[in-house]
């Protein structure tokens, strides 16, 4: 598997993970915060545009946000939505748009 679909399926395994914590009323903040290099490292792939995907940076970046303040906030309903709407959506839509455009390569 290509190094930066490996990438993607990582971060995309750690965040159901989270999520399915959550969801489960299980203790997730350390996760989440363990979490959070990956996040950045992933983050600055997506922005210096390492994806053949664009992805819209201010959609992103308010997802970023909205990750932040549900930390701060220890809010977990914020970060479920956030998690599951906002940060999955990105990674499967990057993941499967990279793959197209691979198989079209």
């Amino acid at each position: 598997m290509d190094i930066i679909l490996e990438e993607l399926h990582q971060n995309i395994e750690m965040v159901e993970s989270i999520v399915n914590k959550i969801e489960g009323g299980d203790a997730y903040m350390a996760d989440l915060r363990g979490y959070l290099p990956l996040l950045n490292q992933l983050s600055l792939s997506i922005f210096e545009k390492k994806y053949a995907v664009e992805v819209e940076k201010v959609f992103f970046l308010q997802i970023l946000d909205d990750v932040v303040a549900g930390i701060e906030n220890e809010d977990s309903v914020l970060l479920l939505d956030v998690l599951r709407y906002g940060l999955l959506e990105v990674y499967y839509y990057i993941a499967t748009k990279y793959q197209s455009e691979e198989q079209n390569e």
